[in-house]
């Protein structure tokens, strides 16, 4: 789900082996903790204790690093019992540091249906973490230059009616910050975050990408670059993009469409930090059509159906505005 806080969930006393994450079922991983950002989602099997001697407590903690320390809100504490026998008391553990705790880390995963790297990359995109002003002089933020907003014609529209000019991010508006994939190729998206405070959580609409690397975007930094060193990533659709860091990850344009990018923090996602994957478009004009009831609901509400993402048609269509 969209939120605004982190989730951290443990179970002391017991062994989590992780067999899946976002939806990609993954070949068991051992860990004592689950690090979520909002959109991240697990599976994992836990073997019961054959003794009834202790009870247990499922702790899971809420926290967001860029919002004010409060008593009871941030961090939030939860605790859940987990009861082996009704009159049993509950086991306590010491307090340890997040540093001591082997937390799931999809790095270290591997996928189960064996899907080897990706390679050799065709494509390398690299995207900023922006502050920019809102038109109404408020501080956002954005993949470069504009924070992504709604346009009169769609952008899958835009891709099934412009011809061979779909190819082109002219005939998108800059607010939808297309980048056009060729159909197959291998795109390695390189994510960053320059900012030292405020950490964010990229969900990926149409693909399930494989995580190739972390590390600082300040060279100087003392953060560690962390690479995937096997032969087949795991993948997920929702990865942490840490403060002061960047992540890697690639897809193969495989899944022809128009494929919204964003982050599944909340009010990041309502303010337009998002991006757009226009994926081979000249394919998608051979294989997609649009049901014509819904051009028919278009046209009852006014909105365009062709063109540009202004509507324009014809022998120019690279105004948008």
């Amino acid at each position: 789900m969209s939120f605004t806080y982190w989730f951290k969930v443990r179970l002391p006393g017991h062994t989590l082996q992780v067999i899946e994450a976002d939806g990609i079922y993954s070949q068991p991983s051992a860990a004592d903790g689950l690090d979520m950002c909002p959109g991240q989602r697990y599976s994992v099997i836990i073997t019961a204790c054959e003794s009834l001697e202790f009870n247990y407590a499922l702790n899971v903690t809420f926290y967001s690093d860029f919002i004010p320390r409060s008593p009871g809100l941030n961090p939030r504490y939860h605790h859940v019992p987990i009861v082996y026998h009704k009159d049993a008391p509950t086991k306590k553990y010491p307090v340890i540091e997040d540093h001591e705790v082997n937390w799931a880390d999809e790095l270290a995963m591997e996928p189960r249906d064996e899907l080897m790297l990706l390679e050799p990359v065709d494509q390398h995109i690299v995207l900023n973490v922006k502050v920019i002003n809102s038109e109404m002089g408020l501080a956002i933020h954005a993949f470069g230059n504009y924070a992504y907003a709604s346009v009169p014609v769609p952008p899958l529209l835009t891709a099934l009616t412009t011809g061979n000019m779909a190819l082109s991010p002219s005939v998108y508006a800059p607010q939808l910050n297309a980048i056009i994939l060729q159909h197959n190729h291998v795109v390695e998206l390189e994510l960053r975050n320059p900012e030292t405070l405020i950490i964010h959580s990229y969900h990926s609409h149409g693909h399930a990408f494989q995580v190739v690397e972390t590390g600082p975007v300040n060279s100087n930094s003392s953060i560690p670059v962390k690479r995937f060193t096997g032969r087949q990533p795991m993948r997920r659709d929702t990865i942490t993009l840490a403060a002061g860091q960047y992540v890697r990850v690639r897809i193969k344009a495989d899944n022809p469409g128009v494929w919204y990018q964003h982050c599944h923090q909340e009010q990041h996602n309502y303010s337009g930090l998002a991006f757009t994957l226009i994926e081979a478009p000249d394919v998608m004009q051979r294989t997609l059509r649009v049901p014509q009831e819904m051009l028919e609901f278009c046209r009852i509400l006014g909105h365009p159906t062709q063109g540009n993402s202004a509507g324009r048609f014809g022998s120019d269509m690279t105004d948008t505005t």
